[in-house]
């Protein structure tokens, strides 16, 4: 956070002179202080912050890329009219609510597969297809949500 807060304060300025980093890395510590005092944020976070960072970053590219896959899928099963919906319930290994709900906005942003409700560590999801259902078992988004959580929190 205290690096974006930084690269934030850099970018507003728009050109890079010692007194900007300077002043920047005062702003810096005064925000990340204050993030510390009143917003409930620590140095341990922010290290399991930037330990995360580069799993956020293959997650999202994996999520982009299991959306191109769908979308695919999706043209072929337009193509042949052969939309037969489900709905199943899944259960997720998952500890944060915040890592529960991207594993919901994940499955709703892939096409043919819409998360109808989050409760506790049920996610009840609609497949336009049978064999969409089947591989809710086994999601990528959760093992690397998992990892993400494991680097985060551990």
């Amino acid at each position: 956070m205290a690096l974006g807060i930084f690269v934030f304060w850099l970018v507003l300025n728009g050109r890079f002179t010692w007194e900007i980093a300077a002043i920047g890395a005062l702003v810096t510590a005064a925000a990340f202080l204050f993030m510390c005092f009143f917003c409930d944020w620590s140095l341990k976070k922010e290290m399991g912050l930037y330990r995360a960072g580069p799993l956020v970053i293959a997650y999202c590219f994996t999520v982009i890329w299991e959306i191109v896959k769908a979308n695919l899928y999706m043209c072929q099963v337009i193509y042949l009219g052969e939309a037969d919906g489900v709905v199943r319930t899944v259960h997720t290994g998952l500890q944060t609510r915040l890592a529960k709900m991207a594993l919901a906005n994940a499955i709703t942003l892939t096409p043919g597969t819409i998360t109808l409700a989050l409760k506790g560590d049920e996610l009840t999801v609609h497949c336009i297809r049978p064999e969409l259902a089947e591989g809710l078992d086994d999601l990528i988004f959760e093992k690397k949500l998992k990892k993400i959580e494991e680097a985060f929190h551990g």
